[in-house]
């Protein structure tokens, strides 16, 4: 049995769930038992020798072997690194900060307290002493029905760490998903009668970093062709350990994480300024082009107006003659140019009296001018570059017979 699992009590054992990011070598002490302490405040301690642990002597010239405090409370297996909710760990009567509690309401990302620099261990013979300090180790029980006691156990282990780099060089070479394989789930997938494949967009950018993803990785249950970045993700979780898919929140610890071999190809196919492309439901894929504007559509005329411009009607100084509105088809786009010239020009012979006396239009025509003009002349505006034209009253009367205008007075008003 390791030194580091050794029995605590009868039938208890210490033992801590592994993490990629170092490997236990050696427990420095004993295991310290913290007894609950539901009020008071309590200190245990450990001393630590040089010449008691040979070991300690090889952590002051290799800097990949670190002195690391460990807590757990009770219970049965291996646990997760958690200190009492109330608790400071000092060397040598000197104060070490550090997080003690992990992510708010994340169990498990609490990591252990480096405390190399801190030991004296170049000094023969000197005794290092390492407290901890606690309180409150009451913990509420289900819907606050009652309050259990906890007991946590303390103790010291030298640790060599393992760095993310060395861990990217292992998904590498280790475990990958083929690019046969998310291919042939594609297809399976858009032939399900009861599922409608399209084409969708696929990011090659990390969403932990935002940056162009280098390794892509996910979890091998992940069910996404969607990837992050292994760098990234491994540097997230030294600092912070939950082990979760920034995607689709799943459990990734780093045993199941694999390299996907379908955006690898991807990544290696595009240039680095590439970030997006589209992927077809059978797994074809294509670089993405953002939808182009109305304008720049094959078959639709382009337009230099807006929408508000299709009912004015422009009128010129001279003869102020009225141009026929454009229309728009039912999808929104406007007619050819064309059909707009003929139109116009069949507008303008139907009704020859407008070109000779523009007072003499159809009522249509009137209406439309009138509230043109109405619109458009604002007391607001500060500057204009030409006053409308004067309203005109019509008096009250029917249109006449085969489209004559109504007879009227034109009455100008002045401002």
């Amino acid at each position: 049995m390791p030194s580091y699992n050794r029995p605590i009590g009868y039938g208890m054992k210490l033992e801590f769930k592994p993490s990629p990011f170092y490997d236990i070598m050696e427990q420095i002490g004993e295991i310290k038992t913290c007894d609950a302490m539901n009020q008071h405040r309590h200190t245990v301690n450990i001393p630590v020798k040089v010449q008691n642990h040979p070991i300690l002597s090889r952590v002051m010239n290799d800097p990949t072997l670190k002195v690391m405090v460990f807590c757990a409370g009770e219970g049965n297996g291996r646990q997760d690194i958690a200190f009492p909710h109330q608790s400071e760990i000092k060397v040598n009567t000197g104060e070490i900060k550090a997080n003690l509690r992990g992510l708010k309401n994340k169990p498990g990302s609490t990591r252990p307290v480096d405390i190399t620099k801190e030991l004296r261990l170049k000094v023969p013979g000197y005794q290092n002493t390492v407290e901890m300090t606690y309180a409150l180790t009451t913990k509420a029980g289900l819907n606050g029905a009652f309050v259990a006691s906890e007991k946590f156990y303390l103790v010291i282990y030298v640790v060599k760490l393992v760095p993310v780099k060395d861990l990217v060089k292992r998904l590498e070479v280790g475990k990958k998903i083929t690019k046969e394989s998310v291919v042939n789930d594609m297809i399976h997938k858009s032939r399900d009668a009861d599922i409608v494949a399209t084409a969708s967009v696929l990011s090659l950018k990390c969403p932990l970093s935002t940056l162009r993803i280098d390794l892509p990785c996910r979890s091998i249950s992940c069910r996404h062709n969607q990837c992050f970045d292994a760098t990234s993700y491994l540097q997230l979780q030294e600092q912070g350990p939950t082990w979760l898919c920034p995607i689709c929140n799943s459990p990734a610890p780093f045993e199941i994480l694999v390299v996907d071999e379908y955006v690898k190809n991807i990544l290696q196919s595009t240039s680095k300024s590439v970030d997006q492309v589209t992927v077809e439901p059978e797994g074809q894929w294509k670089l993405y082009n953002r939808p182009d504007t109305i304008s720049s559509r094959p078959g639709v005329a382009s337009s230099d107006f807006s929408d508000d411009d299709d009912d004015l009607i422009e009128l010129s100084p001279g003869g102020r003659k009225a141009s026929t509105p454009i229309t728009r088809t039912g999808t929104g786009t406007s007619n050819s140019t064309g059909i707009q010239a003929q139109s116009t020009r069949d507008s303008l012979s139907a009704a020859p009296s407008n070109r000779s006396n523009p007072l003499a239009s159809s009522t249509g025509a009137k209406r439309q001018i009138s509230e043109v003009i109405d619109l458009c002349s604002s007391d607001d505006e500060e500057e204009s570059p030409a006053r409308p034209p004067p309203k005109k009253q019509f008096t009250s009367g029917s249109s006449g017979l085969n489209g004559a205008a109504p007879a009227f007075r034109p009455s100008f008003q002045n401002r």
